[in-house]
């Protein structure tokens, strides 16, 4: 029998934006906790996320969060704050909590309910740099029996601190606007017909056998459908983030007098949604470690190497995460950065783009175009959707 292959996801919080990065580990038994967390130069608060190891034949294939009874954080000038859980396996800083500051090393303390105790080695937060310019490539791919798709290619060009070699992760986040209509949400599949269920959240309700009508509710007293002044739909309108797929690392010897020129970061798709209005482009240079390099270098090259994500590849993934009394095995990563970003914004006018297609809705046969019928809090899956607008967004 073939070894037991475990898959991790680790949920990386950056200044609140959430990655999503699938990694392979050894086989193990249940109960080996994973850590995730990161402190930066940017305001808090910070997240460290705790899962426990699972079999990929358990009920829970990626893992299942873990409760410790205390977990905090420390640097190596005597301040510490204890973190407060938030959700199941995730523990946060205060707002106005403790800071990453260049220079200063950083270490995570988790206690869990069993007496185990796990640390992460200190980590020492580096100087950055900067991310100088991002510029793109619009793009056509065509396809034999579909139509083309467009895209543009993103760039950046980035400046290494000054001093001895460094080493940086750079990501590429991409945020968008989007518009749903909840209101024309499909009914659940009993009984087996078309007809439409309009979301609580989408100021809508059917008032006859036509379609929804926006400022109507249902009133419970009357037990009736009437109009409501100022009703409006509070899931029309998201700010989605794109994942990451994968990570990116470099050091300072594969730059050029520290100069990192026309950097590929990735791609953005143009379709119906992400150009709804407009798309934002961040590029961040984030400062790493030695060790924390080697821990993000791995997932980059076992990422590069692998057909699927549901596909071993060989290696291990370093850790820096240790069990005080070194009983049980522990992986993960806690680690600090100091952060450099710039931003742009791509709409319909930077680049002549061609008709983009507007979805259509199929409800059995009869086909609605327009944008999807869900809350757009949960329309689109893996990706970050929120109905507040990022305090940064430049409207």
């Amino acid at each position: 029998m073939g070894r037991v292959v475990l898959f991790l996801v680790l949920w990386l919080v950056i200044d609140a934006c959430i990655d999503r990065i699938d990694l392979i580990v050894p086989a193990s038994t249940l109960g080996e906790i994973v850590v995730d967390g990161l402190i930066t130069s940017d305001p808090g608060p910070y997240t460290v996320k705790l899962n426990t190891v699972i079999r990929t034949d358990d009920t829970h294939p990626l893992g299942v969060p873990l409760t410790a009874s205390k977990v905090t954080i420390a640097d190596d000038a005597g301040n510490s704050e204890e973190l407060e859980q938030i959700h199941d396996g995730e523990y946060q800083t205060k707002p106005n909590g403790i800071r990453g500051v260049p220079g200063r090393s950083y270490h995570v303390r988790v206690e869990m309910r069993d007496g185990h105790v796990f640390e992460s080695k200190p980590d020492k937060l580096g100087t950055v740099g900067t991310v100088d310019s991002i510029y793109w490539a619009f793009e056509t791919v065509t396809h034999s029996n579909a139509p083309p798709e467009y895209r543009y290619r993103i760039f950046m060009n980035a400046s290494a601190a000054t001093g001895q070699d460094k080493y940086y992760r750079w990501k590429l986040n991409g945020t968008y606007v989007v518009r749903t209509e909840p209101k024309y949400t499909h009914c659940p599949p009993t009984p087996p017909q078309c007809s439409w269920c309009p979301a609580p959240c989408s100021g809508a309700a059917l008032v006859s056998a036509a379609n929804p009508q926006e400022g109507y509710a249902y009133n419970p007293v009357t037990q009736k459908v009437e109009y409501v002044i100022g009703l409006a739909c509070t899931c029309c309108r998201c700010w989605v983030t794109a994942p990451e797929n994968k990570p990116r690392v470099t050091d300072t010897q594969l730059s050029s007098n520290g100069k990192f020129i026309n950097v590929e970061m990735g791609t953005v798709p143009i379709n119906f949604y992400t150009f709804w209005e407009k798309y934002r482009v961040e590029v961040q240079q984030l400062s790493l470690s030695r060790q924390a390099f080697e821990y993000w270098h791995a997932i980059q090259a076992q990422q590069e190497g692998i057909g699927s994500l549901f596909q071993p590849v060989g290696g291990k993934i370093p850790s820096n995460i240790f069990e005080v009394n070194n009983k049980v095995k522990a992986y993960g990563i806690f680690y600090a950065s100091a952060i450099s970003r710039k931003q742009i914004y791509l709409d319909k006018n930077t680049h002549r783009i061609p008709e983009i297609v507007i979805p259509q809705d199929d409800c059995e046969g009869t086909l609605r175009a327009g944008p999807i019928g869900m809350d757009c809090r949960i329309a689109f899956p893996g990706q970050k959707s929120t109905t507040t607008k990022p305090d940064d967004w430049v409207d």
